[in-house]
């Protein structure tokens, strides 16, 4: 007979590297559904409930825990266990009067960080942009579209949530604050200096400055953050 749905389950051993997970304990795990983050850049609801922040003992648990609404993402009750959370999502769990926020470790590991004040703030980069009927269509890295003719690729919209609204918009350019999330200096913030155009052979370049020197990298492994300051409280101390 031929298989029928979607596979539930993967190999430890072979989880995506943003699974920060112990890869020998258990021969399976759970595998992260398709959604608004890449597999390689996201890690399932059930998995950080159970493993991560460890306010379920078993997979069973988790699965109780979201069936019966307990735990919001981005202010959406979320129940599947193999829903995906990605960067700079914010996960909390109401019962227990928790919030967390998702960010990288410097491996581009998937890490969960506790919120000390609640919040209702998540960032989005502009990943694409086009002409609509409606507008300009912008749509971010985490499969959300709105109609926005102030941002561009590459900048940053901070969404209010779960009312999924706009509330400002943060260009890429210099002075810029961001969050680094490929490389060498990944999980770290610096400051733009200067932004180098991209070519057809080559793609566009960011010099950023970060602790008192300078290094390159390009645009796509940048997150802006914040101008003068972090919008993000909780990116303060990174």
């Amino acid at each position: 007979m031929s298989k029928k749905g979607e596979k539930k389950t993967a190999k430890a051993l072979s989880a995506p590297r943003s699974v920060h997970i112990s890869r020998k304990t258990n021969t399976w795990t759970v595998r992260t559904k398709a959604g608004a983050y890449k597999r390689t850049d996201s890690v399932s609801i059930g998995i950080v409930l159970r493993d991560y922040i460890k306010l379920a003992t078993t997979l069973k648990e988790a699965k109780k825990m979201l069936r019966e609404g307990e735990v919001t993402i981005n202010g959406v009750a979320r129940k599947d266990y193999q829903y995906g959370v990605g960067l700079f999502d914010i996960i909390a769990i109401a019962k227990q009067e928790v919030a967390y926020r998702v960010l990288f470790d410097t491996k581009r590991r998937v890490i969960i960080s506790e919120l000390k004040n609640k919040s209702n703030e998540k960032l989005s980069r502009v990943e694409y942009k086009r002409t609509t009927k409606k507008g300009i269509q912008i749509t971010t890295n985490d499969g959300r579209t709105f109609i926005n003719d102030k941002a561009n690729v590459g900048d940053s919209v901070q969404i209010k949530v779960p009312e999924n609204k706009i509330e400002a918009v943060l260009a890429a350019k210099a002075g810029a604050i961001v969050y680094i999330t490929k490389g060498t200096h990944c999980a770290g913030t610096g400051k733009i200096k200067e932004i180098v155009p991209g070519s057809v052979n080559r793609k566009k370049l960011v010099k950023i400055e970060k602790d008192g020197k300078d290094f390159e990298t390009t645009m796509e492994s940048v997150f802006v953050v914040g101008d003068k300051d972090i919008v993000l409280g909780d990116l303060k101390n990174l």
